[in-house]
């Protein structure tokens, strides 16, 4: 092979939000670190998402497994932001201005009841309000609503904004970004502890130890990352195709407005997000769609009606990663200095901070936090390096 663009501790596969998160902070650890991008930084489902982050979702219980990793994830965001923002000298489009929930009917303003009260169980803060106070925060909504709920806790961010100041914050902490290169195969020299990743023969990097966040591509590299007579197992991870709209008016609302099968939000720059669909059974396919556009625009303009005069600037499509239980893959795989941060479905802004922490303090030493211990490759069939669980 020829000499491959980069040698380095820690070679990470998908320059997304996770992959650039995960890179920045273990250079921040010290370590010395490549990227591997097959297109550019940030260019498939990270600069497509809403970026709405919270905590609560409804129906309740609807990924409840990961709450703990969401909440710790969410308390840790300014200061991800902060220091990315700092790095960088860019702004990433952060705003503090929360959440109000909002309920159409009787059984929406019960289940803001039921969320209100889960919320008061797990020591956190959120406020009922009746439909008067409702409108004199957000005057534009529907008329006739019965209600909402306040949850000052979430936070938004504008991913074109942050994946940028993001990129340039890890440059500047000495990451090697190297754009426009494939991973199609990964083979570890057990006697040097060296992985060589290459593309149709020619070496790309060369690192100790690799972190594959190549979203819903991520089987196609561990699938050969075990070297070509070691195939490893698949993750099962694949693409949800997901839809939302970009609009362009005049300042409509103060805060993310979320209700059972919408969510709107506004940014500092004036556009409207209108988000979005999930569509499982879509595979790879990338096409907007008429359906989907006149669907989610049936659902805003019902929220928030004066919408209607709002110009639709651009229908996005993106790939979000997923397994069947919805649950993201962080930490160890089937070969020794094999890591894996994907699956992240539709929290992967959210995910960021707290899997970039967490995955690098198992990478550092060599135990699992307990915070992500339930998210390890092993219950998907593979047989990770030997780890130690840390209280």
């Amino acid at each position: 092979m020829n000499d491959a663009h980069g040698t380095a501790d820690v070679a990470v596969i998908g320059a997304g939000i996770i992959g650039l998160s995960i890179a920045l902070e273990l250079s921040r650890r010290g370590r010395d670190v490549v990227v591997i991008e097959r297109d550019r930084p940030g260019q498939h489902a990270s600069t497509v998402a809403a970026g709405l982050l919270g905590t609560a979702a409804l129906p309740l219980g609807e990924q409840d497994d990961i709450y703990p990793l969401k909440l710790d994830s969410l308390r840790r965001y300014a200061e991800f932001v902060a220091n990315i923002e700092s790095a960088s000298g860019m702004d990433a489009g952060y705003r503090d201005d929360g959440t109000l929930w909002i309920a159409r009917d009787a059984h929406e303003d019960a289940l803001l009841d039921e969320l209100h009260l889960e919320r008061v169980d797990r020591g956190l803060l959120s406020r009922r309000v009746t439909s008067s106070q409702v409108y004199a925060l957000e005057p534009n909504l529907e008329p006739g609503l019965l209600g909402g709920l306040i949850v000052n806790d979430d936070v938004q961010v504008d991913p074109r904004q942050l994946l940028p100041a993001l990129t340039q914050a890890a440059l500047a902490s000495g990451v090697r970004i190297v754009e426009g290169q494939a991973v199609e195969d990964g083979e570890h020299d057990e006697a040097h502890e060296r992985w060589t990743l290459a593309n149709d023969g020619e070496a790309v990097a060369l690192a100790r130890e690799v972190v594959v966040t190549a979203g819903p591509w991520c089987d196609r590299i561990l699938n050969r990352a075990g070297g070509r007579t070691e195939p490893l197992a698949p993750s099962g991870v694949g693409p949800v195709k997901g839809q939302l709209l970009r609009m362009r008016g005049p300042s409509l609302i103060n805060r993310c407005i979320r209700t059972t099968n919408i969510d709107i939000a506004q940014r500092r720059h004036g556009e409207l997000i209108v988000a979005s669909t999930k569509e499982p059974e879509a595979g790879w396919d990338l096409t907007p769609t008429e359906e989907a556009r006149m669907e989610l625009l049936r659902r805003a303009y019902g929220v928030l009606p004066a919408l209607r005069d709002a110009e639709l600037s651009e229908h996005s499509v993106g790939l979000r990663p997923a397994v069947d239980d919805h649950m993201p893959i962080v930490g160890p795989a089937a070969r020794h200095g094999l890591w894996l941060a994907t699956g992240h479905y539709r929290h992967g802004i959210l995910l960021a901070p707290a899997t970039a922490h967490w995955l690098a303090e198992a990478m550092e030493h060599g135990l699992t936090p307990e915070l992500i211990a339930p998210y390890g490759a092993d219950r998907l069939g593979f047989q990770p390096q030997s780890m130690e669980a840390a209280s």
